[in-house]
This record gives structure tokens, C-alpha cells and sequence, in this order.
């Protein structure tokens, strides 16, 4: 059975987002585990999983910021590097696209291997993406 983790921060629809491409994934029999951002104590380590998918808000109009704590949620992580990753944005108006370098950039700092990228508006977007996983 193929091992998924999903990262999401506090953001409440960050997290219905994150439910949602669990929902998808479990559909394929992935065994999903899902983390907080803010839960993060030692660090976890990326070796079990198949892949890790880390999303974040959409923060500002024009600038594309993502929520700090996925830089890190990510750089407290261990055995990274070679991690098939996906990254997700909820998109907000102009700085979608610049988000989601944000996160794709994060992930690779950390030596992980970004595979796909996506905007998700919803629940229902969420669970289809999750559908579509490929590893």
C-alpha cells in the first residue's frame, strides 16, 4: 500500500481542502496521514511516505506570500531529500501562480522532487485532485 502525506496549514480551509485530497487518495487505497503546521515538535521524517503533498493559503492580492509556517514545517523535516512532492495553493486572485512557486520552491529547498502543482478552490476540486494522484 502506497504511503501519502498531506501537509496543510492551520487555515481552517486549508484543511477541508487537505480532508478533501484525502477523501480522492483513499479512493486509489493510499493510507493518508495528514499534518498541521502548527503541530510540529521534532520533526518528521519523509521516508515512509510515497509522496508528500504541502499546500498553503493564497496570501496577498499581487504578492503571492504563502503561510510561514510551511517553510518551517519543511525545514524541521528529516530525510527529504528525493521526496516525490506535490504542491497546492487555495488560489486568491493575481498571486495564485506566484504562490505556488512559493511552495514548489519550498519543497525543493528541502531536496524534494516536485512532481505536480495545482490550485484548489474547494472540497470537491480537492477530492478530484486526490482522484488523480499518480505516483
Amino acid at each position: 500500500m502506497q504511503r501519502l502525506l498531506i501537509i496543510h496549514t492551520p487555515d481552517a480551509d486549508l484543511k477541508d481542502i487537505a480532508e478533501g485530497i484525502k477523501e480522492g487518495a483513499e479512493t486509489q487505497g493510499f493510507r493518508v496521514d495528514m499534518k498541521n503546521t502548527k503541530d510540529i515538535g521534532n520533526g518528521i521524517s519523509f521516508y515512509p511516505y510515497d509522496l508528500i503533498v504541502a499546500g498553503s493559503p493564497t496570501k496577498g492580492i499581487f504578492k503571492g506570500k504563502i503561510d510561514k509556517s510551511l517553510n518551517k514545517f519543511l525545514s524541521e523535516s528529516k530525510r527529504t531529500v528525493g521526496s516525490d512532492a506535490v504542491a497546492y495553493v487555495k488560489p486568491r486572485l493575481f498571486a495564485t501562480n506566484k504562490a505556488l512557486k512559493k511552495v514548489m520552491a519550498a519543497l525543493e529547498s528541502q531536496g524534494c522532487i516536485v512532481k505536480n502543482f495545482k490550485a484548489i478552490k474547494n472540497h470537491q476540486s480537492a477530492v478530484e485532485f486526490g482522484k488523480n494522484i499518480k505516483i
